[in-house]
Parts: C-alpha cells; structure tokens; sequence
C-alpha cells in the first residue's frame, strides 16, 4: 500500500489538491527497532503517520518504572504524544519493531487546521476516537480481572502478543510479566482442554 492509499484512508480527504500538497512536502522514514521518536516535554515539530510497524508511548512513574501507557499499530495512526498538535509530549514514543512512518511538518498541518474545515473535521474525529480509547481502557483498568483485560487485549490488538515484549504488554495492561505468563499458560491449556 502506498503512502497516497494510507494519506487518503487515513485523512479522508474529499480534497485531492490538500492531499496533493501535503504529500508533496511529507517525506518517508524508516524507523529502526529500539529508536526513541518523541522524548516526553518535547514538541514534536513533524506529524508521523504510520505507514508500518509498531510503536509504544511510554512515561515514568514516580519511582522511575518504564509504564507503556499505549501502543500505535494500525496503518494510518498518528504516532504523537499528546492531542494537541505542536505541545509538549506528555510520553515518550519508542518503535518496538523497525517501523516506517510518513512524516508531515507540523506547523503546516496546524496552519491548514486553522483554514480548512475537512481537515478540523478530520482532527476532531481523531480526538473523538483517542477519548474513547481512553475511557474503554480506563474502565478495563478498574473493573477487570487481569484475564479479561488480557482476553480484551488479544482482541484488539491481534497478532501483537507474538511481536511485542511481555514486559511491555504486562505494563499496558497493569500487571506484572509473571502474572501475564501465566495468563497465556492458563488460555493455552484451556484451548487444548476444548480440542
């Protein structure tokens, strides 16, 4: 899939001559395994778009433990560290596979918030989604056992529990890496008792 197919899923531009124009000042990156794209208190002055890989946010807490606070792995995420374009990151955003991103320059991006409607649409959308996000995994925080939070995440994020550390996904879903193990021994017997 070319970065045009993902510009175009991704923005849902009903206005070519601005995809036009935005592909013509984004460039293509790789982004190798273990590279810190966006350290937290930074501004991020490009808007990466991921094209592949996966990426995780992350911050420390008040005792200095790494806490995966999110994960971007679907074609056409937005790969930043806080909802408002051009502030201060709140986390640090590291690729955990190498990762290709579509870079924009964000002061462009916020000029064309400022003047055209589908693209404010577009942002308003994306926040929407990152809010209910938010609250879906705040609640399964609270209220779920940690085999239903596992469970919910083998369910929304596929595939990733064979690209992604334990250590990374235990922290995501507040849990240690000894009680994630034993979750997955604990579903991989109950599959095989079900055969």
């Amino acid at each position: 899939m070319s970065a045009r197919d993902i510009l175009m899923g991704a923005f849902l531009f009903s206005d070519p001559q601005m995809m036009e124009k935005l592909l013509k000042i984004s460039k293509t990156e790789l982004i190798p395994k273990g590279s810190i794209l966006v350290e937290s208190g930074e501004r991020q002055t490009l808007l990466p778009i991921l094209l592949n890989g996966i990426f995780r946010g992350f911050l420390l807490d008040a005792e200095g433990r790494d806490i995966t606070d999110c994960f971007a792995c679907r074609r056409g995420d937005a790969v930043v560290g806080c909802n408002a374009p051009g502030e201060p990151s709140f986390i640090s955003i590291e690729a955990i596979t190498d990762c290709e991103v579509l870079l924009l320059p964000m002061d462009t991006v916020l000029e064309q918030l400022n003047t055209d409607l589908t693209l404010m649409r577009l942002y308003n959308h994306y926040l929407w989604e990152a809010l209910s996000r938010h609250w879906e995994e705040k609640v399964l925080m609270h209220r779920c056992s940690a085999m239903q939070r596992y469970r919910w995440f083998l369910r929304n994020y596929p595939g990733m529990i064979d690209s992604v550390s334990n250590k990374h996904i235990a922290s995501f879903l507040g849990m240690t890496p000894v009680t994630l193990s034993r979750l997955r021994r604990q579903l991989r017997e109950e599959v095989t008792e079900k055969r």
